[in-house]
């Protein structure tokens, strides 16, 4: 089932959907239960700049995995796979983006982050070209190839015998040509990453995991 948000952060945001995807690797087939949450102060904001799409530049998801066979079944540890793991579920991560439209650029950062728990994850913050097709005031802003720049925050830890994976999409500026839609965007990058911040914190892993 779709992982909920932890309370630190659920106040804001509400579930905006979920979609189950499937892939098969050499030793197990995965299934990936993504559930995306939208941001409800900036929502009006975020419906016009979306065209349609699932995703919006200000998000939030989570992402249950499930292994079948288990790790442990096939003589694996979760927490001593994760240098392999890690790419694997940034890759799904980018896969699922993409699906919607949103072009996903470099990696501009790369790293292990603790929890105050103590579990050790892995982290990737990525460039994003977020596609934008609105009208605000008749002024009509981009003509489906226009974009606003974006980035993504993708994290994923081990459990006892899968990985959680969580994080967020936000926006780095408004669009040039709707000061108003720009204005009701509220683009402030530092909120947001420290949002992100307090998702990763929160989230309850083995509760997911068991999910």
């Amino acid at each position: 089932m779709p992982i909920d948000l932890p309370s630190a952060v659920a106040d804001d945001w509400c579930r905006l959907g979920s979609r189950t995807d499937e892939r098969s690797l050499s030793l197990a087939t995965v299934t990936a239960e993504t559930a995306v949450f939208e941001h409800q102060p900036t929502a009006d904001a975020l419906e016009q700049l979306r065209g349609g799409r699932d995703i919006p530049v200000r998000s939030l998801f989570t992402v249950a995995l499930d292994i079948s066979p288990s790790l442990s079944t096939i003589g694996l540890s979760a927490a001593d796979a994760l240098d392999v793991a890690a790419p694997k579920a940034r890759e799904q991560f980018v896969d699922t983006v993409a699906d919607d439209g949103i072009a996903i650029g470099a990696e501009r950062a790369t790293e292990y982050i603790d929890r105050p728990d103590g579990a050790v994850g892995h982290l990737s913050v990525l460039d994003v070209a977020y596609p934008i097709d609105a009208a605000v005031d008749g002024a009509t802003v981009g003509d489906g190839t226009a974009t606003i720049d974006a980035e993504a925050h993708v994290a994923v830890w081990p459990t006892a015998d899968t990985y959680v994976l969580a994080g967020g999409l936000l926006p780095l500026e408004g669009p040039a040509d709707a000061a108003l839609l720009a204005a009701a965007l509220d683009v402030d990058p530092a909120r947001d990453r420290e949002t992100i911040v307090d998702l990763f914190r929160g989230l309850e892993l083995e509760d997911a995991a068991d999910g």
